[in-house]
């Protein structure tokens, strides 16, 4: 039966103090914000922990909820807000990643890369980037974020954003075609 409800009428179920409403909005979106969080802090523990304090965060602001268009999107925001908070408390500083790289990043055949890797080999390679590089990539490939938003989110200018996911999405291609993982 709640499959049918919308996310107004589960908000309403919430307002009026059932918590039935509460129960299916986090069933209903729990797993799409825990992957969101996973995909940035990399830590399944940590996401898990972080899932809680966002619907604690949601629903002990069950007010604020009436004037959402988007209950889904206005909790993602959250998430991903809670999970930079969270990097730069574990000490993760969003730098431009010249400081970091190490040296030139060899440029290849990315696209030909990218198009004959599966899914699950690109998503391993980018658990591998460094904590700036996976979450610029995360929150632009998953997220649909804009440069200018994620720019926002961690500190940087949409030309740094711009840059570094270029440098890893290039790194990504580097490290699928070292491990040969293409063309399966």
């Amino acid at each position: 039966m709640k499959a049918g409800w919308t996310d107004k009428e589960l908000i309403d179920l919430c307002l009026a103090g059932k918590d039935s409403g509460y129960t299916w909005l986090y069933e209903r979106y729990a797993t799409s914000i825990y992957n969101s969080i996973y995909r940035l802090v990399n830590n399944m523990a940590e996401a898990e922990d972080l899932l809680q304090e966002v619907f604690v965060n949601v629903f002990s602001n069950v007010n604020r909820l009436v004037e959402l268009d988007s209950f889904e999107a206005w909790t993602k925001r959250i998430a991903i807000n809670k999970s930079i908070s969270h990097l730069r408390k574990r000490r993760v500083y969003f730098t431009d990643i010249d400081s970091i790289k190490g040296g030139e990043i060899p440029q290849i055949e990315e696209d030909n890369a990218w198009q004959q890797s599966r899914v699950e080999d690109i998503e391993k390679a980018i658990e591998q980037l460094p904590d700036t590089a996976r979450t610029i990539v995360n929150l632009f490939l998953f997220e649909d974020m804009s440069q200018e938003e994620i720019g926002e989110i961690v500190g940087l200018s949409h030309t740094a954003v711009r840059s570094q996911y270029h440098r890893a999405k290039s790194k990504i291609a580097q490290m699928i075609k070292e491990k040969g993982c293409y063309g399966r």
